[in-house]
């Protein structure tokens, strides 16, 4: 029998077609999901000995990519796929705010101030009292908003440098820039009309195109607009490919014929015209495929490894500064953070997340209740509660207590 992963779409499959054929569950996410927040932590991990790009990806994509930023656009494009349907189908604004609130915020407040309060006060150079009172430690404490500061006062290389205490935590602010942005195109009714979601990501390609095409286009424009392009257009692909999955083949020839074509556009500096194209269809692909290591991934743990395995990272590289191989690094920095990422899921975020139906049920009573707000005042309103609270899933799709593995039909209805 072949397998799943390698069959031929000899039937004519659509995406469509193999989310009904798997039960609306899609089998492989978690094993994506998780591959690739190990590979921000590989990516992190070596450079805390080496030039952080001085990978073989980076250098065979003349520096378009290395792995580190490859498993971040892996994260946004598997986000934009799970989590648009759900919004497209029911409409329904406050839940999906509320659960992409509840799937980022719990364990990022929880990290950053542990990290706060704990970890900073075992590294630190300076004084307990010193420590805590200066003004450095709340600016750290922005990040709970997504707005990254990455130091810690006192916190050090063994160099001297002020150390980067947790420096994956960067994405999560474009992460939101991209919910908000699905939200509002729900909101203006974008969402429900797939030719004008497909013009939202014509018009995110282009601009992404030209940003790295003409460098003096982009030099124009906002640097943090920039940066937000050049994620949300991922996004916005995995949104258009759960808008057209009815029609959109799950081939695993297609899939082989752009893994060729992503390999090729690296290899002659073509990668930024075609990785928005040909990798969130491999995404896609790879998730609603069966892969191995089903029977060892029973829980995600990626927004975990994401969120924590930086500050493991730093801790290592200053207690422990004699250490010289990479591998050795992130081995210990992959076990210590594996272990956290069980407790956070456990004691975190699937408590957490099993709230969502009864806190956006509060929200919209809270809502119904104001009777200066008619219903396009309260869509106004959610948007502001959108704009102010939304953020996977990392890098990740919503996982309730007790969800199945990618379970899509739960994850569209989020």
């Amino acid at each position: 029998m072949i397998p799943n992963v390698l069959a031929w779409n000899i039937r004519g499959l659509t995406l469509e077609n193999r989310l009904a054929e798997t039960r609306c569950v899609g089998p492989g996410f978690d094993e994506v999901r998780l591959a690739a927040a190990i590979t921000v932590l590989l990516h992190h991990a070596h450079g805390s000995i080496y030039d952080a790009k001085a990978d073989i990806l980076f250098a065979f994509s003349g520096g378009f990519l290395h792995f580190g930023l490859l498993a971040v656009l892996v994260f946004f494009s598997i986000s934009g796929f799970l989590v648009a349907p759900g919004l497209a189908r029911s409409g329904k604004v406050i839940d999906y705010a509320v659960s992409r609130a509840l799937r980022i915020f719990p364990a990022l407040v929880v990290v950053v101030i542990l990290t706060m309060i704990l970890l900073g006060p075992i590294l630190t150079t300076r004084s307990l009292p010193r420590y805590f009172s200066d003004s450095g430690l709340l600016l750290y404490a922005k990040n709970i908003l997504t707005l990254t500061d990455d130091f810690l006062p006192g916190v050090q290389l063994p160099d001297g440098h002020p150390a980067i205490v947790n420096g994956a935590l960067w994405t999560l602010h474009f992460e939101v820039l991209s919910y908000v942005a699905l939200a509002v195109m729900s909101v203006v009714g974008i969402l429900a009309r797939p030719r004008l979601v497909l013009v939202v990501f014509l018009a995110a390609y282009i601009v992404y195109v030209a940003n790295g095409i003409f460098p003096a286009f982009a030099e124009r424009l906002p640097g943090r607009f920039v940066t937000f392009i050049s994620l949300f257009v991922y996004f916005a692909s995995g949104v258009v490919l759960s808008t057209f999955r009815r029609t959109i083949p799950y081939s695993a020839a297609l899939a082989g014929s752009a893994f060729l074509v992503l390999l090729a556009s690296l290899a002659y500096g073509a990668g930024i015209v075609a990785a928005p194209l040909c990798l969130p269809y491999l995404v896609v692909f790879a998730g609603l495929s069966n892969l191995p290591g089903r029977s060892f991934v029973r829980r995600d743990l990626s927004y975990g490894v994401y969120l924590i395995h930086a500050a493991v990272l730093c801790c290592l590289s200053i207690m422990y500064p004699g250490i010289h191989s990479w591998e050795l690094v992130a081995l210990m920095a992959l076990i210590v953070t594996l272990f956290l990422s069980y407790a956070s899921s456990l004691l975190v975020e699937q408590p957490a997340l099993s709230t969502k139906k009864s806190v956006a049920n509060w929200i919209g009573r809270a809502l119904r209740r104001r009777p200066d707000l008619d219903p396009p005042m309260a869509g106004g309103a959610m948007q502001a509660i959108t704009e102010h609270i939304a953020l996977d899933e990392m890098a990740s799709p919503v996982r309730s207590a007790g969800q199945g593995r990618g379970d899509w039909s739960r994850e569209v209805t989020s």
